[in-house]
């Protein structure tokens, strides 16, 4: 082949590699301030080389409009990020933010996890918004000061947990680690009080089961967690509750500690 199709080919197979990742929620991160600008440029380069009085016009007519669109809509945008490293020292989470204030301060993230810090993986339907008024809150501090993206609490390997402005805000990077509802939690807590025996549940990594001792007339509820590395250690404690006051669901007269935060009160409904 001469050098002109090698390099149509090339474009091509870029083209569609990077189709195929948008589409499955991939990302290369080093791509996301600018978007596809820099995609976009390479086409209107090579394609001008392959062709250059084809592509003199069809740059001026396509081409730099449509970089001129881009521009635009990246400006608009005005996303920033910021990099949480994990201490598991087993992948990142890259945090995609910006702010919109007309009299009250409205926040947006997105969240992609990542391994090595060149390609990221949307984690879908795990973003989150905010909105404050007045003032309440130190909006100036910024929009990773309103997440609390300076000081977060890895709560497992997979589980990030972040104390903003608006409560705490869990993150989840593996699916194995999703969200349980605020409902389920709630059934297992009438379940315990009842004096179920057996009954399980798994919180943030932990498995939480019922245990009962008919001739003692007692209850409590035996923490596990795969491998003893969770936040919250092997143990026993008396029982989950609402703290309405915290904002949490609160594991109390444990083992090892009187009591643990949780899971927060209104992190999923």
């Amino acid at each position: 082949m001469t050098k002109a199709k090698w390099l149509l080919v090339l474009l091509c197979v870029m083209n569609l590699g990077l189709a195929a990742m948008h589409l499955s929620g991939y990302f290369f991160l080093f791509l996301k301030p600018t978007g596809y600008l820099i995609p976009l440029v390479i086409n209107i380069i090579v394609l001008f080389f392959i062709n250059k009085k084809l592509w003199v016009g069809l740059g001026l007519v396509v081409g730099i409009p449509a970089l001129f669109i881009h521009g635009l809509m990246i400006l608009f945008m005005e996303y920033d990020y910021t990099k949480i490293d994990s201490p598991y020292d087993s992948q990142s989470l890259m945090i995609e933010y910006r702010d919109v204030t007309l009299g009250e301060t409205t926040y947006f993230y997105n969240f992609y996890k990542t391994r090595f810090g060149v390609i990221g993986k949307l984690l879908e339907n795990q973003s989150v918004e905010f909105m404050v008024r007045g003032p309440e809150y130190p909006v100036e501090e910024g929009a990773e000061a309103a997440l609390g993206a300076h000081n977060p609490t890895w709560i497992s390997k997979d589980i990030v947990r972040f104390n903003s402005w608006k409560g705490a805000k869990d993150v989840y990077l593996a699916s194995s680690s999703s969200a349980v509802s605020t409902k389920e939690i709630d059934n297992f807590i009438l379940k315990a009080k009842s004096n179920s025996d057996g009954e399980t549940i798994t919180i943030n990594g932990m498995d939480f089961i019922t245990q009962y001792d008919k001739k003692a007339g007692q209850r409590w509820i035996d923490v596990l967690s795969d491998g003893d590395e969770a936040p919250i250690p092997r143990q026993q404690c008396s029982r989950i509750v609402r703290n309405e006051e915290r904002g949490y669901y609160m594991l109390e007269e444990c083992t090892h500690q009187w009591e643990y935060e949780l899971y927060p009160l209104t992190n999923r409904q």
